[in-house]
């Protein structure tokens, strides 16, 4: 059921945003740029989101979404990228750290919701 999926990758979001909580946080989308994966000058938050989000890929979320974790985590950032500010992308990572049952906008939840239905192929 894609309700299940979804807030098992809602879970998934909780952890991830917490990833950018490191010493050092960037200031912006693009702060710090290294390679990473393959790609070129990748900004240190969509490092810290994607590492988050495909290490919390071991949850027990569906087999169809684990196996395909890397591009639906990608494709999570990419979503959250376009439609939030940095501000608003820090303002979700305070608040989730301090209380973890903090509500995600409805943009969170369709974009996360997206890249299960087309990165795993569930759509």
């Amino acid at each position: 059921m894609i309700t299940t999926r979804l807030l098992a990758m809602l879970s998934l979001f909780v952890l991830l945003v917490a990833a950018c909580a490191n010493s050092g946080a960037p200031t912006s989308y693009d702060d710090n740029p290294a390679d990473y994966k393959g790609e070129l000058q990748v900004g240190q938050a969509e490092r810290n989101y994607r590492d988050g989000c495909e290490q919390s890929g071991d949850d027990d979320i569906e087999q169809q979404v684990k196996d395909n974790i890397v591009g639906v985590c990608k494709c999570a950032f990419d979503g959250i990228r376009e439609t939030l500010t940095f501000e608003e992308f820090k303002k979700i990572d305070k608040d989730l750290r301090s209380n973890i049952n903090a509500d995600l906008s409805d943009e969170v939840r369709q974009i996360v919701r997206a890249c299960i239905l087309s990165e795993a192929g569930l759509g």
